[in-house]
């Protein structure tokens, strides 16, 4: 099975680094998080960590937007529509991202 990241290095697509918006990372800092993107192709997903252990999984896929709890059985915290279809549209990235930051801090304390 072709693995996507080769495929695109196969087509000279170089990988993506997609820019985290100031006010996500400023977020992060506040929360005690990191989060790590996962793909450079597509989708676009990332790893949200606490102290090393994984919290949050963020994912964008044919046009829906998915955040996950892992410490809880991949508990669903939410889903929903973007406008982009592997990837957040530019105007969408920081509130969708900033949402799902205050659902997993949200879900942490429940925790």
């Amino acid at each position: 099975m072709t693995n996507l990241a080769d495929l695109a290095g196969s087509l000279n697509v170089p990988p993506k680094k997609i820019s985290i918006p100031d006010s996500v990372a400023a977020r992060l800092l506040d929360c005690g998080l990191t989060m790590v993107q996962t793909c450079s192709v597509a989708p676009e997903q990332y790893e949200v960590f606490k102290d090393g252990m994984p919290v949050g999984y963020l994912r964008v896929r044919w046009s829906s937007f998915r955040v996950k709890f892992p410490s809880a059985a991949d508990e669903r915290l939410y889903e929903g529509a973007v406008e982009g279809f592997a990837t957040f549209s530019d105007s969408e990235r920081e509130p969708q991202m900033l949402m799902a930051l205050d659902l997993i801090v949200a879900r942490l304390a429940r925790a």
